[in-house]
């Protein structure tokens, strides 16, 4: 004889196959959140194993509704008659008549309370969720690494900023094309007659050049100071974006080790940062890896029917980036698959396996050598007139005049 064995957030209820109420295992009400999370999470609870025991003692053939694999339940005694079985006669019958049944089992006074436990429940796992969530390592992450990539445009537009306006006074100083050491100087010296006579020019330069004239204005010490203190911004700036960039390398170290050493700690931060999660990032296909970051490209292709992106985030891998044009697609392929198996083995098993940048790096080779010149296109080019010559259709005479 079968028997129905469904859980609900009180526990686990067994039902006969007439749907008559058999057995029950109800939570513990202090443990009720507890309980309910490792549920969400498929785990088997005691009180499943000691419901799941208790009826096949008394002979029944069990069906338990569940979506978990049947392997989960490989622990329990292999003399148990069960199989494992989604939405059936006996859970039906239970979510359509839940509030009376868990009212017969002792759980709820009156069927009306049902209503307000689950109300209380639903908080407290939504609360609970909410501090998991904050307590992930990645989110921490994916803030720095945004906040890189935003500091990064404010130290470009201000750099663009400072090279427009120091000029005014010392426009010779624009051979020095390092930003960073062109913000010290105009913040440590200021005037120009000062870094003419520090002599640093030379040292920055590698070379002798004569600035003993200046096609520059003078301007007032309070103008000067302005520009100084402007400088110094660019220059915490600038040390702002150090610091985080060492932060984003060594916790992508401890998170994604694989993932950094394969695509390096800004690329993969990125990609983490894109999709919410690393552990998002494990579940997607490398197909979908491949194309994070050109979403609007594909939208594009499905709409309008235009070539697919290559690429995306992955571009700015210099292996991607670097490559011949007609090779390119066939590396980026081969880093998203890469980097989908370097993401997995991070997130699942922590492990470190150098291996997977190894053979990243030998396939590469392969397809250097299997393609060192692009492919000859077996097509001939039509001219666009002979093509559209081509392409009108001609009528006789009569078929003209049916047509019209």
């Amino acid at each position: 004889m079968e028997c129905y064995l469904s859980s609900t957030f009180a526990g686990f209820i067994a039902l006969d196959e007439n749907f008559n109420l058999l057995d029950y295992e109800l939570f513990p009400k202090n443990k009720l959140l507890e309980k309910y999370l490792k549920l969400q999470t498929g785990e088997i609870t005691e009180e499943e194993k000691l419901l799941i025991g208790k009826m096949a003692n008394d002979g029944y053939h069990i069906v338990i509704e569940s979506n978990k694999l049947a392997s989960a339940y490989k622990e329990l005694d292999s003399d148990f008659e069960f199989r494992i079985a989604s939405n059936t006669p006996g859970g039906k019958f239970l979510r359509a008549n839940l509030p009376h049944i868990l009212q017969k089992v002792g759980f709820i006074e009156m069927a009306n309370d049902l209503r307000g436990v689950l109300h209380e429940l639903s908080i407290r796992v939504t609360e609970e969720k909410l501090r998991t969530a904050s307590r992930a390592d990645d989110l921490l992450l994916i803030q720095a690494i945004n906040a890189i990539e935003e500091v990064e445009e404010s130290v470009v537009k201000l750099s663009e900023r400072l090279r427009e306006w120091y000029p005014i006074h010392f426009p010779e100083l624009d051979l020095v094309k390092n930003q960073e050491k062109y913000a010290e100087l105009v913040a440590l010296y200021g005037d120009r007659d000062s870094i003419i006579d520090s002599g640093v020019l030379a040292e920055v330069l590698d070379e002798d050049i004569n600035l003993e004239t200046s096609l520059g204005s003078d301007i007032s010490p309070e103008d000067l100071e302005i520009m100084q203190e402007f400088a110094r911004s660019l220059q915490a700036l600038m040390l702002t974006k150090k610091s985080l960039t060492s932060f984003v390398n060594k916790r992508m170290g401890e998170l994604a080790p694989n993932l950094r050493e394969l695509a390096g700690a800004s690329l993969g931060a990125k990609l983490i940062s894109h999709v919410g999660s690393i552990k998002r990032l494990a579940m997607l296909p490398s197909s979908t890896i491949q194309i994070i970051g050109a979403e609007k490209a594909l939208f594009r292709h499905l709409k309008t029917g235009e070539r697919p992106p290559k690429h995306g985030l992955i571009y700015q891998h210099p292996e991607v980036r670097g490559s011949r044009y007609w090779i390119r697609g066939k590396v980026a392929r081969l880093m998203a698959a890469k980097i989908s198996l370097a993401v997995r083995k991070d997130f699942f098993s922590g492990d470190k396996n150098p291996q997977i940048t190894e053979d990243f790096n030998n396939r590469l080779e392969e397809i250097r050598k299997a393609h060192p010149f692009p492919k000859k296109s077996t097509k001939t080019k039509v001219s666009k007139k002979k093509k559209k010559k081509r392409d009108k259709k001609r009528f006789t005479r009569s078929e003209l005049k049916d047509y019209y």
